[in-house]
C-alpha cells in the first residue's frame, strides 16, 4: 500500500513537471491540445469518477453532468497555469478571462484604509490565477503553506512565481507565533495578503466550522492577523458564467480587540464558512477538493484518520 502512494505520487508530480516544461517550450495551439487530452483522460478516468460522484452524492450536490463540469475547471486551471508558464501572465490570456463586478469597490475601500487587506477564497478552480489578477491592481502577497515534501514546494513555488504574486510562506520548523509574524509583515507593508483557509486541522489547533453538514476545524490564525494589524478580512468568491469567472466580493469583515480574540475569531471564522457552505451549494463544480484525500476521509467519515492529523500539522 505505501510502495503504491509512493509511485502514485511519484508518476503525478513527474507528470506535472513534465507539463510545465512543455508548456514553456509549446505554442497556443500544443497547449490548447493538452486540454483535448486531459478531457478525454477523464472521461475514462473510472476510478476517479466514482470517487467524484460518491463525494458529491453524500452531500447531497450531484447531478448527472456534474462530474464533467467540475472537471472542465479542474482542468481550465491546468490549462491557464501552462499559458502562464508558456509566455507569462500578461501575454497568457489569463486577464481577460476574469472580471470584476461592482463589488471591487469594497476590496478598493478595505485597501484604502492603508492598514493592508486579508483576502481570503476557498480553493475554488483558479485560485492560483486569482492570486495574478489581483495583483494587477493592489500588491498582493501569496500566503503558502510549507510542505513536508520538497518537490510540491517546488511545485508550489513554480505556480507562485509564475502568478507574480511575493510568495510568502513560513520556514521549515516555524513556530505558529513565527508563521503569523510572517504575514503579519506583510499586512503592516500595506499590502493585500490573500490565503486560502479553508484547511482542515486538528479540533484542539481550529475553530469548529459546518461545511456539507459535516463539522470541519479551519485554523483562526487570519482573524487573529487582523486584530493584532487592524488589517480588515475580504472574502472573495468566483464563477464560471458566459466564458469568463465573474469575481464577486463580500463585504469586509473588521474585527476590533473589544472582546476575547478567542470568541470573536470563531465568530468570524463561522460566518466565512456559513457563506463557503453556500457558494459550494450553488456551484459544487467550482471547489478543487473533490478529490482532497483530507476533504474525502470528512465527506465520508466525518473526520481525518490520525495520519492524516499528523500530516495537517
Amino acid at each position: 500500500m505505501e510502495l503504491t502512494r509512493k509511485l502514485r505520487k511519484t508518476l503525478t508530480f513527474g507528470a506535472l513537471r513534465g507539463g510545465m516544461e512543455l508548456a514553456c517550450r509549446g505554442n497556443v495551439t500544443s497547449v490548447e491540445r493538452l486540454r483535448q487530452i486531459m478531457t478525454d483522460l477523464t472521461r475514462i478516468a473510472i476510478p476517479l469518477r466514482i470517487r467524484l460522484a460518491r463525494n458529491m452524492k453524500l452531500t447531497g450536490v450531484y447531478h448527472p453532468k456534474l462530474i464533467d463540469h467540475h472537471f472542465e475547471r479542474v482542468i481550465d486551471q491546468l490549462i491557464m497555469l501552462a499559458h502562464i508558464f508558456r509566455a507569462g501572465f500578461s501575454e497568457s490570456g489569463c486577464p481577460e478571462r476574469f472580471i470584476f463586478d461592482d463589488s471591487v469597490k469594497l476590496l478598493e475601500q478595505a485597501y484604502a484604509k492603508g492598514k493592508g487587506v486579508i483576502n481570503i477564497a476557498p480553493h475554488i478552480c483558479g485560485y492560483p490565477v486569482y492570486a495574478a489578477v489581483v495583483s494587477q491592481r493592489f500588491p498582493c502577497g501569496i500566503y503558502l503553506r510549507h510542505n513536508k515534501d520538497p518537490r510540491k514546494m517546488r511545485l508550489n513555488n513554480a505556480i507562485g512565481q509564475a502568478g507574480g504574486g511575493d510568495l510568502v510562506y513560513p520556514p521549515k520548523g516555524a513556530s505558529k507565533a513565527q508563521k503569523l509574524q510572517i504575514a503579519i509583515d506583510v499586512l503592516r507593508q500595506g499590502k493585500l495578503l490573500f490565503i486560502t483557509p479553508d484547511t482542515p486541522r486538528r479540533p484542539q489547533k481550529g475553530i469548529a466550522v459546518t461545511i456539507f453538514d459535516k463539522t470541519v476545524y479551519f485554523p483562526p490564525g487570519i482573524f487573529i492577523m487582523s486584530m493584532r494589524t487592524g488589517a480588515p478580512v475580504v472574502p472573495v468568491f468566483w464563477d464560471w458564467r458566459d466564458g469568463a469567472y465573474h469575481i464577486q466580493y463580500e463585504p469586509p469583515i473588521e474585527l476590533t480587540r473589544k472582546g476575547r480574540i478567542k470568541d470573536l475569531a470563531e465568530m468570524s471564522m463561522q460566518k466565512w464558512a456559513k457563506s463557503v457552505d453556500g457558494f459550494l451549494h450553488e456551484h459544487p463544480e467550482m471547489w478543487w477538493n473533490w478529490l482532497d484525500k483530507h476533504w474525502t476521509r470528512i465527506i465520508r467519515d466525518g473526520q481525518m484518520n490520525p495520519a492524516e492529523k499528523r500530516e495537517r500539522t
